[in-house]
């Protein structure tokens, strides 16, 4: 039996690099399909950042990172970066396995001896959680190789937003979550339609009369457009609950990524991931589901930290209602990372369903998943007799003093109980009255109201859903 080695490696990576081939002196233009709204903050880091420092780019499959990435090999070809001196390879192909990601630096360095002289290299790593452990691999070879800019992709195992605010790890991260409203309306050509002004420089000029039409689209991005390949080219005008269903649910809870993370048990993974989904923007205990789903809660945790590692859900922290974390965590609130989730389980939901109120809560959530920082600072308050949907702080250590003052109170209000002219949010203003500085934003998201007023001297703005996610896009970072 013969064996493949280094030269069979070095065929594969020249044909994953057709580029190489490329005349320095003529770099050609590619073909660029749109760019995701993340586009920019990536290419900052890619581009400025310290040497010897990996980037990692994080976010659920199909959200676009493998295309994020070849638009960042077309960006730097066409600004000048000789063609030769860029690399991708994808760590899924088995060709790979064998001589590790570490041998290749080394033969693109190898390639590159003669020419690479005082010049910035790139190696573009896909699929990097098929390495077992590669935060450690990817911290040495960015270490031992400086010259190269070590960029890896990959769906699951990135430390979540406050373990990073928390400590460094050692590597820039980029996100690319599920696709944003903002986004979602752009690719569907309707975001100049209903807001006209200048949308790409945050500019909002919208007419109230349009507003009917922006619920609308809330309802097709809720059902149907978290993902690029549900709203553009072949899989437009597709059932996308299917294709969600199909092409990504089954990918995630029963192949190969959670046997990566030790997980055998893909039917009570699923079987989780189903009962968190249902429940989204609720409050879940660990002693609640490990009795639905006859989980040990050891095993519980660790599924949980699975699916929030591979982007399939988030878990809030919960804090009291003088604004402060709990010791003991047994409780927390969950959210799916996009509500077309919800779609693909339990079918497409209209405004006047029940659940519809908690989407809209969990599509405003989710807007906020590519900004890191705000994420890291996002709480909910329950106490007895009392919550409060959503509780912003400025920054996580704000959140974690003694004495923490929100400055974002959020109540969902889709049904517009509270907006209207009767005993108002009590229980909200309350929660102002008592933790917050008069500096904070305090708002309840409708249906269609909008409303600015006092409430026992609380400014309570009540603003649509709708155009409140859009306009999150405004808190991603330049």
């Amino acid at each position: 039996m013969e064996t493949y080695g280094v030269e069979t490696v070095k065929n594969r990576l020249l044909f994953d690099n057709p580029w190489w081939a490329l005349d320095d002196q003529a770099p050609p233009k590619f073909k660029q399909p749109s760019k995701r709204l993340f586009f920019e903050q990536f290419a900052q880091k890619v581009e400025q950042g310290d040497i010897g420092r990996a980037v990692v780019l994080s976010g659920p499959r199909r959200v676009g990172k493998t295309v994020m990435v070849r638009q960042m090999v077309a960006r730097l070809i066409e600004g000048g970066a000789s063609p030769r001196h860029v690399l991708l390879a994808s760590l899924s192909t088995p060709t790979y396995w064998d001589v590790g990601f570490y041998k290749i630096i080394e033969l693109f360095m190898e390639r590159n001896a003669e020419t690479a002289e005082g010049k910035m290299l790139y190696a573009f790593l896909d699929d990097m959680q098929y390495v077992a452990d590669w935060e450690t691999d990817l911290k040495k070879v960015a270490k031992d190789f400086p010259q190269v800019r070590i960029v890896a992709a990959l769906s699951a195992g990135v430390p979540l937003a406050e373990e990073i605010e928390t400590k460094d790890p050692g590597y820039d991260v980029a996100v690319l979550p599920p696709v944003s409203f903002a986004e979602f309306l752009r690719f569907r050509g309707r975001e100049q339609e209903l807001f006209g002004g200048d949308p790409a420089q945050h500019r909002l000029a919208f007419n109230q009369s349009n507003l009917s039409a922006l619920n609308r689209e809330l309802n097709y991005y809720i059902n149907y457009g978290g993902f690029p390949e549900s709203i553009l080219g072949k899989m437009q005008g597709a059932p996308s609950p299917l294709f969600v269903r199909d092409g990504m649910i089954e990918r995630l809870l029963h192949k190969d990524t959670a046997s990566f993370f030790g997980i055998n048990d893909l039917k009570g993974l699923s079987h989780l991931f189903t009962l968190l989904a249902y429940n989204t923007a609720l409050e879940v205990s660990i002693e609640e589901l490990a009795r639905e789903t006859k989980i040990a809660k050891n095993t519980l945790r660790k599924y949980l930290d699975f699916l929030e590692s591979a982007w399939l859900i988030r878990r809030l922290h919960r804090v009291d209602k003088n604004a402060k974390r709990f010791q003991r965590a047994v409780s927390f609130k969950v959210y799916i990372t996009s509500p077309s989730w919800y779609a693909a389980l339990f079918g497409p939901v209209l405004p006047n369903d029940d659940v519809y109120g908690r989407l809209v809560e969990t599509a405003v959530y989710t807007q906020w998943l590519g900004a890191s920082k705000r994420i890291s600072a996002l709480t909910y308050a329950s106490w007895r007799g009392g919550k409060i949907d959503l509780v912003g702080f400025q920054d996580l250590a704000m959140q974690k003093q003694r004495a923490p003052e929100p400055n974002l109170v959020i109540e969902m209000d889709w049904k517009q109980k509270l907006s209207g002219f009767g005993e108002g949010p009590q229980t909200v203003t309350e929660f102002v009255r008592l933790n917050c500085n008069g500096e904070e934003d305090t708002l309840l998201l409708t249906h269609n109201m909008v409303r600015t007023g006092y409430h026992r001297h609380v400014r309570i703005q009540s603003v649509p859903a709708s155009l409140y996610a859009y306009g999150l896009v405004n808190e991603l970072p330049e």
